[in-house]
């Protein structure tokens, strides 16, 4: 009660400094929407390859990975579409992107942590209803979005095929302070507070792959390369760090290196899941 009870407190006092929903910079008639058991409203976006698409009211029967993308802060469906786009053609991927409730035109509602893992919840589960199997899921995270997608990946429940993180945080505290200024033993007792990736990540399932920037002043590479260490040493896959700041790591002159890892990471990751399916099926 006592750690649920100061969860809350820290969360209510932090809310404005946490959460920065933009003004929705799209039409609500652009996209799709599905709704969480607690009643909210996510505005979804699919954004696939140039030449096939994908609706979250239908059966999946393309071959293709999808991959299950939770936004960071500050920004929305529209915002991000680009970015999105690039994405799906460069892994040659469907990507499901959602706005998180008080984001863009999802519906209005008092944002918190649980609120952020409701809502891949309600994605990842819709995915798996339209026949999305495990071995052609991908969970990616960037920043803020590294949160609920650890969160899923941690779940004994959840079943996919890899995990990719984007300039994740390591926790609510590490983003704020670093071990310079608080001794490592009190982060240590803090990081459960809030958004703790730290624990999550120990109880992930499939690789994990990070792009984190040197340069990066909002989340310091600090936190990425302890979450890394975190991650079970069989899941571990050489992170990409690279001169970039915290917005910038697909600006051209890194885009080129941030592919060619991404796209080897997939391939990597999608033979590791067909090796531990066969052997699950001889057992």
């Amino acid at each position: 009660m006592g750690a649920r009870m100061t969860k809350s407190v820290v969360e209510t006092c932090m809310q404005s400094s946490i959460y920065h929903p933009p003004a929705a910079s799209y039409s609500k008639y652009s996209c799709q929407f599905l709704r969480t058991v607690s009643g909210d409203k996510l505005a979804v976006l699919c954004v696939s390859p140039v030449g096939c698409s994908m609706s979250m009211h239908k059966k999946y029967t393309d071959s293709r990975h999808v991959v299950l993308y939770s936004h960071g802060n500050a920004t929305d469906l529209g915002e991000c579409k680009d970015m999105c786009e690039m994405l799906a053609n460069m892994l040659d991927a469907h990507v499901v992107v959602y706005d998180y409730p008080n984001y863009g035109n999802s519906s209005k509602a008092a944002m918190c942590e649980a609120t952020l893992n409701s809502s891949i919840e309600a994605m990842y589960t819709r995915l798996r209803e339209m026949g999305v199997a495990p071995a052609k899921m991908i969970l990616m995270g960037q920043s803020l979005g590294s949160v609920p997608t650890l969160n899923m990946a941690s779940r004994a429940s959840a079943d996919y095929c890899a995990v990719i993180l984007i300039s994740p945080l390591a926790s609510a505290i590490r983003a704020v302070v670093s071990d310079e200024v608080v001794p490592k033993y009190i982060l240590a007792k803090l990081d459960g507070v809030l958004f703790d990736n730290l624990q999550a990540a120990e109880r992930v399932r499939a690789p994990v792959a990070i792009v984190h920037g040197f340069d990066d002043e909002v989340l310091n590479i600090a936190g990425a390369q302890l979450l890394h260490s975190r991650i079970p040493a069989r899941f571990q896959h050489a992170p990409l760090y690279i001169e970039a700041e915290h917005n910038d790591i697909y600006r051209d002159e890194t885009l080129v290196q941030v592919t060619e890892y991404l796209q080897e990471f997939v391939r990597a990751a999608s033979e590791a899941h067909g090796r531990l399916s066969a052997a699950a099926s001889r057992d």
